[in-house]
């Protein structure tokens, strides 16, 4: 009964995460990061569409 581990025991808890797992999620992070950049930007500059109707005067159905 004594085998469950406590939060004490994890090498992560407490702020006493080491350099490299640090490293490691700041890598993780600025990644991620990058990526949603990357997304946002293609989303934006493919969006545009050259050969759109324009519906804004006059519509063709009639009430």
């Amino acid at each position: 009964m004594h085998d469950e581990p406590s939060l004490e025991g994890i090498e992560d808890f407490n702020n006493d995460e080491s350099p490299e797992t640090r490293s490691i999620i700041k890598k993780v992070i600025i990644g991620l990061l990058v990526i949603g950049a990357m997304y946002a930007a293609t989303k934006v500059y493919f969006s545009d569409v050259s050969d759109k109707l324009d519906t804004s005067s006059n519509p063709a159905v009639y009430k």
